[in-house]
């Protein structure tokens, strides 16, 4: 579980071999992902996966607080940072 207070975020980033798999738990929180581009809102209870070598980034709507809980895929776990 990850807390992340008014302001934080997850910067861009992605993981060479790992999935990331996002359940809000409070919120709402906002998942985007590039390439292809999508953004997910997630209220708590909903949910999204990034798939690996995909750039994404992790924050609360409207630089708010949230809480989630994140699963990563099996497989060596990476940040590799990426620009925003």
């Amino acid at each position: 579980m990850l807390t992340l207070a008014a302001g934080q975020c997850v910067p861009w980033h992605y993981h060479t071999e790992i999935s990331d798999s996002f359940v809000c738990l409070e919120g709402p929180m906002v998942v985007e992902k590039r390439a292809p581009r999508h953004i997910y809102r997630l209220l708590p209870g909903e949910r999204c996966a990034v798939p690996p070598k995909t750039a994404h980034y992790v924050h609360g709507e409207a630089d708010g607080a949230c809480r989630f809980l994140i699963m990563q895929g099996v497989g060596v776990s990476d940040f590799i940072a990426v620009g925003g």
